[in-house]
């Protein structure tokens, strides 16, 4: 009877022993080397250098994106985006012709995307810093005004390319999903000042983007 409570003992024991180290196999979750996920979200751009201000203009943001985990706290992150970014600008003015009016000022400016960045996460939270290279692949730029005003796509030219300083932070908001904020700004123009049109720029270093981003990260 006791070697038979001895081995029902060793038994149970057994047994709670395989639930414990199972339970913590599979809510623990081993930290990964490398992730990726998927970007979407809103961008809240405006020009500086232009004769308007205000992140008026609302475009997308959307990619993916890839972490390298080089410890809890410390790692980087390197993106492919399309971003969306420009400019939108309105002014009541008088003109000797047709007197008071509303001129409107629109510019789309349509990049593809590879930021760079360091990122530091503490208590969740996770700050980060780095780079962007931006190739442009689509401009648009137009003028409502009391006259014609017309663009000439080699004269009013933008730059190609567009190299940008980053800063955000984000957090995990629910299971797999992350929220980001981001500010963004070009660290050379994107047009210098006797490519913009006569009368729509101000100082003579060109126009910069900046911009504001709100993203959603969805990471695997």
């Amino acid at each position: 009877m006791r070697y038979s409570l001895k081995r029902l003992a060793a038994f149970v024991c057994c047994i709670l022993f395989c639930r414990s180290a199972a339970g913590q196999s599979y809510y623990i979750e081993e930290p990964k080397v490398f992730s990726g996920g998927l970007i979407a979200g809103v961008n809240f751009t405006q020009i500086d250098g232009d004769t308007f201000f205000g992140y008026h203009k609302v475009g997308l943001s959307a990619g993916v994106v890839v972490y390298a985990h080089f410890t809890r706290i410390f790692g980087a992150s390197m993106e492919l985006t399309y971003s969306q970014k420009g400019s939108r600008g309105e002014a009541v003015l008088e003109s000797p012709g047709i007197g008071t009016y509303v001129t409107k000022y629109f510019m789309n400016l349509n990049y593809v995307e590879v930021p760079v960045t360091l990122h530091v996460i503490i208590r969740n939270v996770d700050v980060e810093a780095g780079a962007s290279y931006g190739r442009l692949v689509k401009s648009k730029e137009w003028i409502q005004a009391d006259q014609v005003v017309m663009i000439d796509p080699d004269k009013n030219a933008f730059n190609t390319t567009d190299i940008e300083s980053v800063f955000g932070i984000g957090m995990k908001v629910y299971k797999r999903l992350h929220a980001n904020i981001r500010f963004q700004y070009s660290l050379t123009s994107i047009r210098s000042a006797q490519h913009i049109p006569v009368g729509y720029g101000y100082g003579n270093e060109g126009q910069f983007n900046n911009l504001f981003s709100a993203r959603i990260m969805y990471m695997f």
